[in-house]
């Protein structure tokens, strides 16, 4: 296998519209990075670039220690899986398989060997004879994962390989691909907009806004120290709620004001707030860091709007003014629309961000 570099790489459509812009990023080896973020952020395009499918405006591809910018992809030493399979209709699994095997001119028992060890890693050993029309969209995504693994590439580009799949065997097929990824230890590059896709699969996730890269990281990385408001707002399920906050000092605390709540913080959030000298923040709360209380330790109360059962767990809304804001709680707490609740945080879980620039207040200041 082999590292991937990015060197600000940049995609230009036109003279006023930018795709990718300046873009610096080193895959490991062995390593399984996600690109994600929202349509239109440019991971798709950045994902073509790597591939040699999209021309780059400036920048540099480097794979290995070989600058492979101006390659064609059949240089590049690298294998791609769409949205939409691209099995070819008139080839059996077998053949769509070996195609890449036999334009390489591989012997016939080497193809043989190839192409039954990897359709028994993706679970379709007993469909090699049949046509992709023969075939369910779980197949023939399981045919086109084959069809890159069995050239063995240095790098394993996949463009939101499950996004056409029903949800259930969606969930089943990222369990499986990240057990591929283990078992062939392939430098992988994986575009997906589901966070939760990206957070069950990376070692680290790239998360891209209008063309650029807001934050890499770790899932935990990017989920316990999001970078700004909209990585905080963008990662989890349900999203961040996010208040609107007054900045004040009594007797040397931190005091944070809201038309609801009053919230005192504790010596390391101070810590974090120290330097911080604006009167405005915005606080960040994941919705299972507010906690259903008694009211003599409630910070707030707020009548129930709506219950969402999950099962294992229900999402409880509350609506402060014109704000709905959501709470996990356990899946036997009660909760009737109406019903007045009483509220606290979790205090070490909670995020501050720049009321102006939307980014994370570190220890040493905005």
């Amino acid at each position: 296998m082999a590292t991937l570099r990015l060197e600000n790489l940049s995609k230009r459509f036109s003279k006023k519209i930018w795709g990718v812009r300046k873009i610096d990023l080193e895959v490991h080896d062995k390593e399984f990075i996600v690109l994600l973020g929202p349509s239109g952020c440019g991971k798709t395009t950045t994902l073509r670039m790597i591939a040699g499918l999209a021309e780059v405006t400036t920048g540099s591809v480097l794979i290995g220690d070989r600058d492979v910018t101006e390659a064609p992809p059949r240089k590049r030493d690298v294998s791609m899986v769409f949205q939409n399979y691209a099995v070819w209709p008139h080839m059996t699994v077998y053949d769509n398989i070996a195609f890449a095997l036999r334009l390489k001119k591989a012997d016939k028992k080497e193809i043989d060997k190839t192409v039954i060890e990897v359709a028994e890693m993706v679970k379709i050993p007993e469909l090699l004879k049949r046509y992709p029309r023969q075939l369910s969209g779980g197949q023939q995504q399981r045919v086109a994962l084959a069809r890159a693994l069995a050239v063995k590439p240095k790098i394993f580009l996949m463009d939101e390989p499950l996004s056409n799949l029903d949800a259930k065997l969606r969930v089943i097929m990222r369990t499986e691909l990240k057990a591929i990824h283990q078992q062939t230890k392939a430098t992988s590059v994986f575009v997906t907009h589901d966070q939760s896709e990206a957070m069950s699969m990376a070692d680290r996730i790239v998360i891209m806004k209008d063309g650029e890269v807001v934050q890499i990281g770790t899932p935990d990385d990017v989920y316990f120290r999001s970078a700004n408001v909209f990585v905080a707002g963008f990662i989890g399920t349900p999203p961040t709620n996010f208040f609107n906050m007054e900045v004040e000092s009594k007797y040397g605390l931190k005091i944070l004001k809201h038309p609801h709540f009053s919230l005192e913080l504790d010596e390391q959030q101070g810590r974090i707030l120290k330097n911080y000298d604006k009167r405005k923040l915005i606080l960040g709360a994941r919705p299972e860091n507010i906690i259903l209380t008694d009211k003599d330790k409630a910070i707030f109360s707020a009548k129930v709007l709506v219950t969402e059962p999950q099962g294992s767990h229900k999402i409880i809304a509350i609506k402060l003014d014109e704000q709905i804001v959501k709470i996990v709680a356990p899946h036997k707490q009660k909760a009737a629309p109406g019903e007045l609740l009483h509220l606290s945080f979790q205090k070490e879980s909670l995020h501050f961000f720049d009321h102006e620039t939307n980014w994370r207040i570190e220890q040493n200041g905005a």
